[in-house]
């Protein structure tokens, strides 16, 4: 009998015994499981890193901002000192020639490496916006042929200055008649000397830069002197 009461007892075990098996204990019961939060001295370290790094990329920025700017006016200014300087006596005006032309008072001249006739000259010194030059003083003459002396290339330049449409009224190639005050010949010139007529002037190296222009056939080969307007900016 004892034993029938004891198989029965496992058969039907009570609920006590099952309330105590599957009853957590603690902390036991499952994984422990870490708290993501955290701790507030961790995230008032990020924060307190967070504000130097703005700073200091905020002065990154203007410093570069100011390395372009410096490097921009540097670049600008002497472009501007090359072709564009101030003219003379002023502090906010200059003077603008193209690329390889000469600035003098108020215009601009460049100084040919090769060599054409008359005709060619005239038409090459057009296709670059000017004209072959027109000497209009003495002060100019005086630079025209320092400038020309400097020269490696020639020691001949063609001048705008012809008498092909009527002979002995010379003109400029603009159509305006030679100025009696202001005309350069040297010595005995123009003189027509060739049988074929010397219609078109030109300047030779001479000394005396007032006794100079030198009437000669067109058809010859010289370098050139073309003349445009000089361009003011101000600044």
């Amino acid at each position: 009998m004892e034993m029938d009461g004891i198989y029965t007892g496992l058969q039907n075990p009570s609920e006590d015994v099952y309330s105590t098996v599957n009853q957590p204990q603690g902390k036991r019961a499952g994984p422990q499981q870490r708290d993501p939060t955290p701790p507030a001295s961790a995230a008032s370290k990020a924060s307190s890193y967070r504000q130097p790094a703005l700073v200091l990329f905020t002065l990154c920025c203007l410093l570069l901002i100011a390395v372009i700017s410096l490097t921009v006016y540097y670049f600008k200014s002497s472009i501007l000192d090359k072709y564009c300087p101030l003219k003379e006596g002023s502090s906010t005006e200059r003077v603008c020639c193209p690329e390889k032309w000469v600035q003098f008072n108020g215009k601009c001249y460049y100084f040919s490496t090769d060599t054409m006739d008359w005709n060619s000259s005239r038409d090459n010194c057009t296709s670059m916006g000017g004209h072959l030059v027109i000497i209009e003083s003495e002060a100019e003459q005086r630079f025209l042929l320092n400038a020309a002396k400097a020269q490696t290339a020639g020691k001949r330049y063609w001048i705008g200055l012809t008498d092909g449409v009527t002979e002995g009224v010379w003109r400029w190639v603009d159509g305006t008649p030679l100025n009696e005050k202001a005309q350069y010949w040297a010595s005995g010139e123009p003189n027509d000397y060739n049988e074929d007529g010397e219609d078109c002037a030109h300047i030779p190296f001479r000394d005396d830069p007032l006794n100079s222009w030198n009437d000669i056939l067109c058809k010859v080969k010289y370098t050139r002197i073309c003349e445009t307007i000089a361009v003011i900016i101000h600044q």
